[in-house]
């Protein structure tokens, strides 16, 4: 058994799902954590961080205080270089790290590279540098009279008809919201329920759904709406005031990655989470595929992920088998604006008030580190205005 260190390299819900894991079965292997920004991003509640109903501490806590709790080493570093021979890694500092074993969840960012210049005019919805930008444009929104164009969202799956509902809500629906998608209807892979539940949401809001369509091209001010159908070569040109890109992810620039995955983009993994070279490397989250079952893009997949390349890690260790990843589905659940969701869970459809307090209830649960759920979790059981919410007699 080596004594160096076990080395994790991104830390979204993969990698820290993997960290969790691995100090809760601890043989005093020391474990790092290197990811290049200070704060761990629970992405399903971005959502409620940009309507206020949440806190920036309870969607984004730093990796320094996970660190001190938990009990990883935290280093805020981009690894440049992998040696599996020599079994290093060096960072962007020029610091060398031996392992001996190793687990990379770089995770994905928005992809603009389905269209020329849209990096230039487009947001996505990933990151905390998005949620300032689209902050920022709805107080605009609120505090002008300017503002007459309508906003452009492009992706008609979970994060686009969220993100849509959410913010219609917070402009209090002063301009129009174009929700553009190429397939035939929205949520095209979720449960039936909530896409019914997100089709009646969407009905009560000043948003306008744009199926078969998808956006040809884009400059500053006009973007221009394309058809899908040949036949009939349809198209719609827009005066927008803002497009936000929700239709397409890609792994993150990182030069690991790229140094492991095929024509793709992704690491083509085994049943146990790795590639047949290098038996101590493990690979998490949206940057695997595995071609006998190729497992869905999500936090869930993810998380469990990490707990099984967590499993594997310590069975490599003591000289066990390993056991193949085996995803369950635990439900879906989606935000439809402020204080509306609907649920999927177990057999059980719900949706509503009571399905939003569930949903966030269940999502602060899973945050990473006892101290932050709990302080989560009480922040929610000792609020007044949920407490009133749920169980108020009036109407």
């Amino acid at each position: 058994m080596k004594s160096d260190p076990i080395v994790v390299v991104g830390g979204g819900f993969g990698g820290l799902a993997t960290v969790q894991a691995l100090l809760a079965k601890s043989d005093g292997t020391s474990v790092i954590l290197i990811d290049e920004g200070n704060r761990f991003l629970f992405k399903p509640l971005l959502y409620e961080l940009l309507s206020g109903e949440l806190q920036l501490w309870e969607v984004a806590p730093q990796y320094s205080d996970l660190a001190s709790e938990l009990g990883f080493i935290f280093l805020q570093e981009c690894v440049v270089e992998i040696d599996e021979i020599e079994q290093k890694l060096i960072t962007s500092s020029e610091t060398e790290i031996t392992y001996s074993q190793l687990v990379i969840s770089t995770g994905v960012t928005t992809d603009y590279s389905l269209l020329e210049n849209l990096q230039e005019y487009a947001c996505g919805f990933s990151n905390l540098n998005d949620f300032r930008i689209i902050k920022k444009l709805i107080t605009k929104i609120n505090n002008s009279s300017e503002f007459t164009n309508p906003i452009v969202i492009a992706g008609a799956g979970p994060t686009g008809v969220e993100l849509a509902c959410k913010i219609s809500d917070l402009i209090k629906d002063r301009i129009e919201i174009y929700l553009v998608d190429k397939g035939d209807k929205i949520l095209p892979n979720c449960k039936s329920f909530n896409r019914e539940k997100a089709i009646d949401a969407i009905a009560q809001r000043n948003i306008r759904v744009c199926l078969n369509f998808y956006i040809r091209s884009v400059d500053k001010t006009f973007l221009e709406l394309s058809s899908t159908d040949n036949e009939t070569n349809d198209f719609i040109k827009l005066d927008y005031s803002t497009l936000l890109w929700t239709a397409g992810l890609k792994p993150s620039k990182s030069k690991v990655v790229h140094h492991f995955s095929n024509e793709n983009r992704k690491i083509k993994v085994n049943e146990f989470m790795q590639i047949d070279e290098y038996q101590n490397i493990f690979f998490v989250g949206d940057i695997t595929f595995y071609e006998n079952a190729p497992f869905p893009s999500s936090a869930q997949v993810a998380m469990q992920q990490g707990s099984l390349v967590a499993k594997n890690i310590i069975s490599l260790r003591e000289g066990n088998e390993l056991k193949p990843f085996q995803f369950e589905e635990l439900g879906e659940m989606l935000s439809l604006g402020i204080g509306n969701a609907s649920i999927t869970a177990y057999g059980i459809t719900l949706a509503g008030p009571i399905a939003f307090e569930i949903r966030r209830f269940a999502y602060l649960m899973r945050m990473p580190g006892f101290l932050l759920s709990f302080k989560s979790s009480g922040a929610w059981i000792f609020s007044k205005k949920i407490i009133n919410r749920l169980f108020s007699q009036s109407p």
